[in-house]
């Protein structure tokens, strides 16, 4: 096999696994502070996108700019979800927290149907297709745009659990929740920032992504939400980095895996992977640290 084929697959695996980490970042954020399984995660992705195909539908705004104000928007709703639904569901055992994210994906789901129908849309930008010559090998700009964002938010967020007094107050939430209330923490207020962040994360996501890709209402289920689990807890749960990380991890053994044993087959190359990396470290590949 030619060594050119080998490189691009693997430049292609990397920019796919940015893309993968920037929907496992509110993710791992939202697990890593509330202990939540968030199972509707992937229908604030999918929301993200019909915003952002709205916004360019109505007004001409690029996803690159209706971006931050869909971030917004989609915190305030997440933070909205969070009050009513998610936060009664806290006194329950995590099965029941569980069962609620669950029911909160399939109203959205059935709203985004009513909304937007249930055929695929798809955001044409001038320069949707576009490509550039990158060590000889022909990348998408959209793609690089999403995996530079991935590197961006993996360290901004990393740099913010660690040094603001915000991100210290969650870290120290998710830690131990007792012990951070007797300091003064209100956990309350801490559990709602991190979920409307979280989802306003994953709409983020998908507003950049929009461009690349058709969108319907299950769009985030079929293809983004098993690798996101698996990114995350490979990545170690609550963990920015390592979801980076676990995002670029799997990225590659997908494209490598879609090269060797062809397209059909490219998950299970990476679930394998995802497998014996448990067997071998159980709390993911950063130990359990939430960085």
């Amino acid at each position: 096999m030619p060594a050119e084929v080998i490189f691009q697959s693997l430049l292609l695996g990397i920019l796919q696994g940015g893309v993968y980490a920037l929907v496992a970042c509110g993710l791992t954020l939202i697990y890593g502070v509330m202990k939540v399984v968030n199972f509707a995660h992937a229908e604030f992705l999918t929301l993200g996108m019909y915003l952002a195909i709205a916004a360019w539908t109505a007004g001409g705004v690029s996803p690159y700019v209706s971006a931050l104000f869909i971030f917004a928007l989609v915190c305030a709703l997440g933070a909205a979800a969070q009050a009513l639904v998610i936060r009664p569901a806290l006194k329950h055992p995590q099965i029941n927290q569980m069962l609620v994210t669950i029911g909160v994906s399939t109203m959205m789901i059935g709203a985004m149907q009513l909304a937007w129908g249930p055929n695929n849309l798809v955001l044409s930008l001038p320069w949707s297709g576009a490509t550039f010559d990158a060590w000889g090998v022909r990348l998408s700009y959209v793609r690089t745009i999403a995996f530079l964002v991935a590197v961006l938010i993996a360290g901004a967020f990393w740099l913010f659990l660690k040094h603001a007094k915000t991100g210290m107050a969650m870290r120290a939430a998710s830690q131990n929740p007792v012990a951070a209330r007797l300091m003064g923490i209100s956990v309350q207020r801490v559990n709602l920032i991190t979920f409307g962040v979280g989802t306003g994360l994953a709409a983020l996501a998908g507003a950049l992504i929009a461009p690349a890709f058709f969108v319907n209402p299950t769009f985030g289920t079929d293809y983004f939400i098993l690798a996101a689990f698996v990114i995350v807890v490979l990545g170690t749960m609550g963990n920015f980095i390592g979801a980076l990380v676990g995002g670029l991890v799997i990225g590659v053994a997908e494209g490598l895996g879609g090269l060797l044993l062809g397209p059909a087959l490219r998950q299970m190359v990476s679930l394998a992977l995802f497998i014996v990396v448990l067997l071998a470290l159980p709390r993911g590949l950063f130990r359990g640290k939430m960085t």
